[in-house]
């Protein structure tokens, strides 16, 4: 969307640590899994440019959304609208997967994706909605491994007497 001029001092040194935290490896297991979730293959998405500018317009992610939570964008702007729309369909979807329980800290900032400044946040996100669909009882294909559960424990206070170390 904007073309951002290479940037000097800090801004050049929080560039190169933002493009440090991009993993290949993430970037293809996101990739297929979006893939198998819509159930057909998206065209030439390896890189992040690349894949910057198939996710950029949102379209993607919220027919995923659509898929892992029947209905939950119900108005999908078409790639051929103004760029105001298409920033709508990221926010979208990024409300629509707050919505389904992913955390707000583990999505993204639709910025990053339109305007292709994080893209390591941008696949930390789709990762992050891919745990979520497994504890959400998605059946679908899976991404990464199985989010944690709260395990609380209640011991009784003689079970925490006998606990403590002596003479403490």
């Amino acid at each position: 969307m904007a073309n951002r001029p290479v940037g000097y001092g800090y801004t050049a040194e929080t560039t190169s640590k933002i493009d440090a935290k991009y993993d290949v490896e993430s970037e293809r297991q996101a990739v297929e899994w979006i893939e198998a979730v819509l159930g057909y293959k998206l065209p030439e998405v390896s890189g992040r440019d690349n894949l910057q500018k198939a996710l950029c317009d949102g379209v993607i992610l919220c027919k995923v959304m659509n898929v892992v939570s029947p209905d939950s964008v119900p108005n999908i702007h078409p790639t051929s609208s103004n760029s105001f729309k298409l920033m709508e369909n990221v926010s979208n979807f990024l409300t629509a997967a707050e919505r389904y329980g992913c955390a707000r800290g583990d999505l993204f900032q639709s910025v990053y994706l339109t305007d292709n400044q994080n893209m390591a946040a941008v696949i930390a996100g789709i990762h992050a909605l891919g745990r979520k669909a497994q504890v959400n009882g998605f059946k679908g294909p899976v991404l990464g491994p199985k989010e944690a559960s709260a395990n609380p424990r209640e011991f009784s206070e003689e079970q925490l007497l006998h606990g403590r170390v002596h003479g403490i």
